[in-house]
């Protein structure tokens, strides 16, 4: 048999042709699992980017496929501020949490005044991420020959915050009901507020949101599979094998960096 799109000679049991890399048969993987069946049809038009949020996480196959055609700003740009968002409501948590008293009253004052402060840097911190995860999935491909533009990879990596949002969204509901709540009396002494202040920031339900923001990651990382597979041209198994190394990576560098 022969290729469709380039006419190469091509195995019965091939499912990428060799010398196109045009897909010819549907992936065992995305027969077991049909949420990575990739689109049959072309769509005529891009999607909103309200459509491509949703779509995501409703049909990511499809969403991804229509991003790596079509990549856009908007889309990663709201995501990335409601990342941001979130994660400064983290510290607002925290200290949501304690209630001083007397002299030291002066502590919350000083974590309120901080709040903009805490935003600020966190909206240099996720830019910074943003741009590192985009670049660590685009430069492998391009190293081999491979891949699209930097700003497709981008569009693809933002989109993928979708999951990440919605992880920290339940690690706040979280923390809003779980965390302890501690009030300093006007007689403690600055060691008690000392301890006080960490039993809520050092409190084990921070372990679990650090949970969920791993599954977040993982799941992201599913995501952008479905996007390079479309850029890169690569199968359904290398796509994803390729995505979880690289997030793996970037899980490791990120780790590093919050220690």
């Amino acid at each position: 048999m022969s290729c469709p799109r380039c006419g190469a000679p091509v195995a019965p049991d091939e499912e990428v042709c060799p010398e196109c890399n045009y897909r010819i048969a549907e992936e065992t993987l995305e027969r077991l699992l049909p949420l990575l069946k990739r689109p049959e049809k072309e769509p005529i038009s891009a999607m909103p980017f309200p459509i491509r949020i949703a779509k995501a996480i409703i049909a990511p196959s499809q969403a991804f496929h229509d991003i790596s055609r079509a990549p856009d700003a908007m889309g990663p740009l709201v995501l990335y501020t409601l990342n941001v968002i979130a994660l400064t409501l983290y510290y607002a948590a925290g200290w949501s949490h304690i209630y001083p008293y007397g002299d030291f009253g002066i502590l919350r004052a000083l974590g309120d005044s901080a709040f903009l402060g805490r935003l600020a840097s966190n909206a240099i911190f996720v830019l910074i991420q943003f741009l590192f995860l985009g670049f660590i999935y685009w430069l492998p491909f391009r190293l081999v020959g491979r891949g699209g533009s930097f700003k497709t990879d981008l569009s693809i990596v933002g989109y993928a915050y979708t999951p990440v949002l919605i992880g920290r969204a339940i690690s706040l509901l979280m923390l809003s009901k779980s965390l302890p709540t501690v009030i300093i009396p006007a007689e403690a002494t600055f060691f008690q507020a000392q301890i006080a202040i960490t039993m809520v920031f050092m409190s084990p339900v921070w372990n679990t949101a650090l949970g969920i923001e791993i599954a977040s990651w993982l799941w992201a990382a599913f995501l952008i599979a479905l996007g390079i597979r479309q850029v890169n041209e690569l199968s359904t198994s290398a796509a994803l094998v390729s995505s979880y190394v690289i997030m793996l990576i970037f899980l490791a560098i990120y780790a590093s960096a919050l220690i």
